[in-house]
């Protein structure tokens, strides 16, 4: 068995070889991987649509990288299912990294994915339920601030880990992201077969939603929770992430790390984290988890399509939803850039209790509108 960072450093590996041996990675690429949240992949013909937006764009049988069209305004992407995920990949492309791609490809799940091209631009980006939350230049990671770590605690802080004594190697580690994130490896066997694609004409749809998506979005519950957190005063935000937290530390065991007991206390009392703590909760709650979460002896469950029914992976989330809500609500007037903060303490919690969550959600949406028994 080996430790949380060996784990990590294992993927690492596989993509500074993988890069090694396909150097034209290196120069651009993007690649994207789509989550579902019901672990059922969508048809290629669904992506052409997200990705598109409803534009113009073609679904072709599958076919090697090379044998790709890239003339006459033509843009390709391989697409397709593998396990419970769907993989985007394009060489010399960039439409998988795109915020309005990112959003209409994450309804309903999870999205991770890397982007670099031959001028050195880059992201790294994560999106979920139709948000992106995280957009970073893994080139300048040395740069990045505490909140760029939030939403992605583990994978992120062991890429900087990874880079601090190989610092040449972001692309390897952005790509070491995807996979801890996916599950789902990219590999050199993978890019030299042959698979399905989707073709698109510029420019893709960037109007905004039709009344009848419109009327589905205000309609989803992730959505009215979201709506709740920013109605909700200042006292019931406490109280609501006071009862999301004492139910995960219950539910997974983590009320005997002391850390948790006194974030417990401090909500309770309707105080946030200061910087000692966040640092406390870093190194006692969220490192051994994810170290925890990573470790396995089998070295073939990266791809194991069910890795997000781990028991260590949501105990992993639930550590993360409790780091994240010890910072509490940041002011009693919610603006629209502390909704998303506030808001990822409850993502997080939703992976942790998978099917429990439609429950746990309405009950936490009861405390925010003060209508809870």
């Amino acid at each position: 068995m080996t430790d949380g960072r060996s784990a990590f450093a294992e993927v690492f590996s596989h993509y500074r070889e993988l890069l090694r041996d396909e150097p034209w990675l290196e120069v651009a690429m993007c690649w994207t991987v789509v989550v579902p949240h019901d672990h059922r992949p969508f048809p290629v013909a669904d992506a052409g649509a997200r990705v598109s937006g409803g534009t113009r764009h073609e679904v072709h049988e599958a076919a090697p990288l090379e044998a790709l069209p890239y003339d006459d305004g033509v843009y390709p992407m391989l697409v397709e299912p593998v396990g419970s995920a769907v993989v985007l990949f394009e060489n010399n492309g960039f439409l998988g990294s795109l915020p309005e791609v990112l959003r209409r490809l994450s309804r309903d799940g999870r999205v991770c994915g890397v982007y670099w091209n031959v001028e050195g631009d880059n992201r790294l980006s994560y999106a979920a339920d139709g948000r992106v939350l995280v957009n970073l230049d893994a080139m300048f990671w040395d740069e990045w601030t505490g909140d760029d770590f939030a939403v992605l605690e583990p994978e992120l802080r062991a890429m900087t880990d990874l880079l601090a004594g190989d610092e040449d190697d972001w692309q390897a580690a952005a790509m070491t992201v995807v996979e801890l994130v996916t599950g789902v490896r990219l590999t050199a066997e993978w890019l030299s077969g042959a698979h399905p694609y989707l073709t698109f004409r510029w420019p893709l749809a960037a109007e905004p939603p039709s009344p009848e998506e419109l009327a589905e979005y205000r309609n989803d519950p992730e959505v009215k929770l979201r709506d709740a957190v920013r109605a909700a005063p200042e006292s019931r935000q406490f109280t609501a992430l006071t009862h999301l937290a004492a139910l995960l530390a219950t539910r997974f065991r983590l009320g005997e790390i002391p850390v948790v007991r006194d974030v417990l206390v401090d909500l309770a009392s309707g105080r946030r984290a200061g910087a000692q703590r966040a640092v406390e909760l870093r190194e006692q709650l969220v490192a051994p988890l994810a170290q925890e979460a990573f470790t396995d002896d089998d070295d073939d469950d990266a791809d194991d399509p069910s890795f997000e029914q781990d028991p260590a992976w949501q105990r992993m989330q639930a550590g993360i939803a409790l780091q994240i809500a010890a910072r509490g609500p940041k002011g009693a007037a919610l603006t629209d850039v502390d909704i998303p903060m506030v808001f990822d303490a409850y993502h997080h919690a939703g992976l942790a209790l998978g099917d429990d969550w439609p429950a746990v959600r309405e009950s936490v949406r009861g405390i925010l509108s003060g209508t809870d028994a």
